[in-house]
């Protein structure tokens, strides 16, 4: 029987696009295969054979047979299990005979397979691609030497037929990744000129592909344009050896948009060969709006909108920089305003904002080269000096409270200003065996303001080891709280969640409390903190999630619509412990549908930078759990976060909603994140929401929910499911609604 072979088929390797394909056999034709069975079966006087190839996912497939049928085929498998690299050969003269087939339904069925012989298939790596068998009815003495050479004769038939389907399947799909329109790709031969671009590439460049046919790659991507036009030439034409690195060979690249702007474009290449030819494959994207939108974001993440200083996430990222990128003298100060609230209270929060404002210039204006200033929040701000003497620091902090306290007139009333500041070098907060730490400065620089100011402020104090008091009452509190737990002195309060266009209740958020046997129920202010850096929080984070499912199993639907729970998670959850594991055992044990829980995401769990983390709640959110994201826009994680978290919905911090009707700083934030959150398809939650008119301005930019007191506080079970009784019941007559009907 005839088999129309090709010649042997020239390599080709273009990994970005080979490995797209989904490497399934019996994707092939199989006309070709069963003449080659049906051949080994003849030369083999044998009345069956197969053929099987190794799948993507590295098991055996039959994908030709003769003299059996499909029914067969995992019998097969099982009796070529045996054929691998090392043992490339099995002959069986009679299966019968043999105990490692007792339990073969191919054996012991009538009639069944009585002589077997395998031969394994390999490509041009050395790796076992396939096996081809013959089986007869009867046993052999021996397989015979003729039928030995006959079946490694058709052996490497089987390979050249699997090797030129594999080549023509992996060219199918390099032709359709190659056309696709989302994608641009342009194909270059090995002297850098261009030999294919597809549709997505013309509509790019605004060329057609004739046009760019022979046309030098560089030309697509002008020098001057380029940031570094020396590293972006060498990634153009330099040697790929990001394939032998195993890492993903990206760039961005700079090039004129039809329309004459500058574009921004992230280009991934592999190679290609084919014979002697080869050249590179130019995958390109263009991401202009992506990196105008992360510089908005960025903006809001690193500076104060009041001041325009950096904000404290900012200042502890260059901190963080410098602590570890030298060892040379550093320095951290906070400067708090003495006398702050007393401004606020007596002439207003605008007056109290312009103050802010020109402490910022003061400072800023006094502040010697290579310094940072940045605003911590509040009436704090940060000093950081780098290599700079102790004394010459002193003198220097001593100027800025001179300058600070300099006469001030806002709005026509005099004010005058007076500070403090809490002074921490880098060996204050360093050990012999360890370094110091952006959050060790930053504590140790904040426990010596407070010291400043409870001696009378109007002073420089520099942190001293007798502040580590503080230190031993937070472990005290910690003892405390493992008590707590272990007596079962928390709880949750639920504070509702209000759709801003009907008014009604869609979910809660869990709050916990502390019922402290002698100084009643704590808010979480006074043990949040310690909570969250203790390794308790890993036990409390579990039974808050089954607490808060537990409790929300119960309650009833409002205008016919579940009420979902939003749950706060400790950074320890998520980066240390299983939580995909806690979370399922939770909807599990209280039979809560996934998509009725959303899990918070704070600042302090984005700014870690873990894999796990990301593809665990990547994990959740696949099976139906929301996310969200807390207090956006007070921190730098609010950016890197959005890009590396799948997250549903963006809570707007109640720092700027508090103020927003009067400040037009907030005011401009809270509409730049609505607007930005609405782009990226996000759902916006604005926090601290306490009167009408506040809830109708978020209304009227695009905010989708709200919750604070304007709605309720956050309530005990029992009077939260009294509260949501009564709205179930008579959802028309919320006091809310009435006040904005």
């Amino acid at each position: 029987m005839p088999l129309n072979l090709p010649p042997h088929p020239p390599e080709l390797s273009v990994a970005a696009l080979a490995a797209a394909g989904d490497g399934a056999p019996g994707a092939m034709p199989a006309e070709e295969f069963g003449d080659l069975v049906a051949l080994a079966a003849r030369m083999g006087d044998a009345p069956m054979a197969w053929l099987l190839a190794r799948a993507a996912d590295e098991s055996l497939r039959v994908i030709a047979r003769h003299g059996a049928d499909a029914a067969s085929d995992p019998h097969c498998v099982a009796l070529c299990a045996p054929v691998t690299v090392e043992a490339p050969r099995l002959t069986v003269p009679d299966a019968c005979q043999d105990p490692c087939f007792d339990s073969e339904p191919l054996v012991w069925r009538h009639p069944g397979v009585r002589f077997f012989h395998a031969q394994a298939l390999f490509g041009r790596d050395g790796s076992q691609v396939g096996v081809l068998a013959v089986a007869d009815t009867a046993p052999r003495e021996s397989c015979g030497r003729e039928l030995l050479r006959a079946i490694e004769r058709l052996a490497a038939i089987g390979e050249r037929l699997l090797e030129r389907h594999e080549l023509l399947r992996r060219n199918r799909i390099a032709t359709q990744i190659m056309q696709a329109t989302f994608s641009a790709m342009v194909v270059t031969d090995e002297h850098g000129q261009i030999t294919l671009a597809n549709r997505a590439a013309e509509a790019m460049f605004g060329l057609r592909a004739r046009r760019m046919q022979g046309m030098p790659v560089d030309v697509l991507f002008p020098t001057y344009l380029q940031p570094d036009p020396a590293g972006a030439s060498t990634w153009l034409h330099g040697e790929d050896l990001d394939a032998v690195l195993r890492r993903e060979p990206h760039y961005h690249l700079r090039t004129l948009g039809p329309k004459g702007d500058v574009r921004t474009l992230d280009a991934t290449r592999c190679t290609w060969q084919l014979g002697h030819g080869h050249g590179q494959a130019i995958i390109l994207r263009d991401i202009t709006e992506d990196l105008e939108q992360q510089a908005t974001l960025r903006q809001i993440a690193l500076y104060d909108a009041l001041t325009g200083l950096p904000n404290r996430a900012a200042v502890a990222e260059t901190l963080s920089a410098r602590l570890e990128a030298t060892d040379a003298p550093l320095a951290l100060a906070l400067l708090g305003l003495d006398n702050f609230k007393t401004i606020n209270d007596t002439l207003g929060h605008s007056a109290g904002d312009a103050v802010l404002q020109a402490t910022a210039s003061r400072l800023r204006a006094s502040m010697p080269a290579g310094a940072t200033v940045g605003r911590f929040g509040g009436d704090e701000f940060a000093l950081l000096f780098n290599d700079t003497p102790e004394h010459v620091i002193l003198v220097q902090l001593a100027e800025m409270l001179r300058q600070v306290a300099e006469p001030l007139e806002v709005s026509g009333h005099p004010i005058h200003l007076e500070a403090s500041i809490g002074l921490v070098l880098r060996e204050d907060a360093g050990q012999a065996d360890a370094p110091p730490s952006a959050s060790e400065l930053i504590a140790r620089a904040d426990l010596a303001l407070y010291k400043a100011k409870a001696r009378g402020g109007r002073q420089v104090c520099r942190y001293d080891l007798g502040m580590r008091r503080e230190v031993i009452d937070r472990r005290m509190l910690e003892i405390e709280l493992r008590r707590a737990h272990a007596r079962g002195e928390f709880e949750l309060h639920y504070q509702p969640q209000i759709d801003l266009d009907t008014g009604l209740a869609f979910g809660a958020e869990a709050l916990l409390r502390w019922r402290h046997p002698e100084r009643g129920l704590l808010p979480p202010a006074a043990f949040i903190e310690t909570l969250s850096n203790s390794a308790l929080a890993l036990d409390v984070g579990r039974w808050i999630i089954e607490q808060a499912c537990r409790d929300a199993a119960r309650w009833p639907k409002v205008a016919g619509r579940d009420i979902a729970i939003s749950i706060n998670l400790f950074p320890g959850q998520v980066h240390e412990t299983d939580l995909g594991r806690d979370v399922d055992q939770a909807l599990g044990a209280t039979g809560l549908p996934a998509e009725r829980l959303e899990l918070e995401i704070t600042e302090t769990i984005a700014l870690k930078p873990d894999d796990s983390a990301s593809r665990a709640l990547a994990g959740l959110r696949e099976r139906g759990v929301r996310l969200s994201f807390d207090d956006f826009g007070t921190g730098f994680a609010s950016l890197s976060m959005l890009q590396r978290f799948p997250i549903d919905r963006v809570k707007i911090d109640r720092s700027f909603v508090r103020d927003m009707l009067d400040n037009r700083g907030d005011a401009a934030i809270v509409k730049s994140i609505v607007l930005i959150s609405r782009n990226m398809e996000l759902h916006v939650t604005a926090e601290g929401v306490e009167s009408p008119e506040q809830a109708e301005l978020l209304r009227g930019i695009g905010c989708d929910s709200a919750q604070g007191f304007l709605y309720a506080p956050a309530l005990a079970p029992e009077a939260f499911e009294r509260w949501l009784a009564e709205q179930s019941q008579d959802p028309a007559n919320a006091p809310w609604r009435r006040r904005n009907a």
